[in-house]
């Protein structure tokens, strides 16, 4: 944006702590001169609590903005910024106000071979200290080359924001007694072989982050689930076929085996005649038969994504149920890749809640699914 008199533009930007976690960021919007160069800094925000910053210029050259303010439970609300006075625009409400003002845990893990990652833990609301309540993961693993690639994103966490909630917000578990845990599940490798590492991480990642939480008190080791959505759910599935650690998974729109995908997935650029072993180890469907645990699948019908076509979940129930595992598979008519009909959603909450409380907060011995005999006479 230029001046009006055309000899400044504004640059508008955001400064950030070194340590992010205990100090918040600050926006400003600075008037440069065109031909020194010279900066004149119009605004600058507070960070004491507040994350505030500019969402509408009204004249720059007066200083005059509209400015969004918030805190990390105080619901973002619109502001007249001029001349240093503040004038409130809106009366925003909380709309799930037990949530924003829930215990959340934040903290580091360290693997056995020292890479370092962060787990979020929200934790219900009655929630006493070393209660070790059941608690359902909810993740989607990312490859990075080494620590620093790994670190780099979080040098821009925002302390003072707002928390928001979807209608899949895992974080609603929390109203049902169960802590939601959220790690980070870094894949570590060389450029372009991060994947080479795949089952390996996963395990060392869940592992060390059970442990963690058993030792703070933060949930019950034997009353774990885990669940995601699409390379969520990929993972989730081999969380289960590689670890003996959940009694129960969630995992919707994904895919399950790799050989479907030959020509390369998510940040995987080799494909199958180049890495045949990294698909292979990648494919939970080939290894159906270690499945621990009881798996609950949701798939669109209408799922587009490329790599997740719906016959993912109908081949790997099918699998499942040959090899007597409990299992189930929800298909929902015209929904894409994600739930967003207000009756899926509905419907998909409801089994949800009832498949972790029977084999997760009130641990039943999951039942072999039953399989059909047809007398060949009656054919």
């Amino acid at each position: 944006m230029v001046s009006a008199d055309s000899q400044h533009v504004f640059f508008q930007g955001t400064s950030y702590s070194k340590t992010p976690n205990e100090v918040g960021p600050k926006t400003f919007i600075d008037k440069v001169a065109i031909k020194t160069g010279e900066k004149q800094r119009i605004y600058e925000s507070e960070n004491t609590n507040i994350y505030e910053r500019v969402s509408t210029i009204i004249d720059a050259d007066a200083g005059k903005f509209i400015v969004t303010r918030e805190g990390p439970t105080d619901v973002p609300q619109q502001f007249l910024l001029h001349n240093g006075q503040r004038t409130q625009l809106t009366q925003n409400k909380d709309v799930t106000p037990d949530l924003t003002k829930m215990k959340v845990e934040r903290f580091t893990v360290e693997r056995p071979d020292g890479f370092k990652f962060r787990v979020t833990v929200n934790l219900p609301q009655n929630f006493a200290a070393g209660s070790k309540p059941p608690a359902l993961f909810w993740f989607y693993p990312r490859e990075f080359s080494d620590q620093d690639s790994y670190d780099r994103p979080d040098r821009t966490f925002n302390k003072n924001a707002f928390p928001n909630f979807g209608t899949r917000s895992m974080e609603f578990f929390t109203r049902l007694g169960y802590a939601v845990v959220e790690p980070d599940s870094p894949i570590v490798g060389p450029q372009g072989q991060m994947n080479n590492n795949y089952v390996n991480d996963l395990r060392n990642n869940l592992a060390a982050t059970i442990d963690e939480l058993d030792r703070r008190g933060l949930a019950d080791r034997t009353r774990l689930a885990i669940g995601g959505h699409s390379y969520g759910a990929f993972s989730t599935v081999n969380a289960m076929v590689h670890t003996p650690f959940f009694k129960a998974g969630i995992a919707g729109d994904g895919a399950y085996n790799r050989t479907l995908t030959p020509l390369g997935f998510q940040s995987e650029r080799r494909d199958l005649w180049e890495a045949p072993n990294v698909y292979l180890s990648m494919s939970p469907f080939l290894y159906a038969n270690n499945m621990t645990g009881a798996l609950l699948m949701y798939h669109g019908m209408g799922d587009q994504n490329v790599g997740t076509d719906p016959d993912n979940s109908i081949r790997l129930y099918h699998a499942l149920n040959g090899l007597g595992k409990t299992a189930a598979l929800y298909m929902y008519p015209l929904e894409d890749h994600g739930p967003a009909s207000k009756e899926t959603l509905l419907d998909l909450w409801a089994r949800w809640a009832a498949w972790l409380d029977k084999y997760v907060k009130n641990p039943q011995k999951p039942e072999p699914a039953k399989k059909i005999i047809t007398d060949s006479a009656s054919r």
